[in-house]
């Protein structure tokens, strides 16, 4: 969805059970392996263990911070 500002809000159904809604943001990256050891180096966690979601167009991970906080990052395949 995007609103009339052409911001885009995002509604997934991850493949993980959860225990409740989650709320996040989603990070477009240019170096994805960067801001996943940044990520990583500040106690996030990849809420898919050390997997990836890959697509013919993209490379994402699901970033959980200490306090339950998500960041998805991705990377778009140019």
């Amino acid at each position: 969805m995007k609103d009339e500002n052409g911001f885009y809000v995002d509604i997934l159904k991850p493949e993980t059970e959860q225990a409740g809604d989650t709320v996040g943001i989603r990070m477009n990256v240019d170096d994805f392996d960067g801001a996943y050891k940044m990520l990583l180096e500040r106690g996030f966690r990849n809420l898919y263990g050390d997997e990836t979601v890959n697509t013919s167009s993209s490379k994402a991970a699901m970033m959980v911070s200490p306090s339950g906080f998500t960041i998805c990052i991705i990377q778009h395949i140019k």
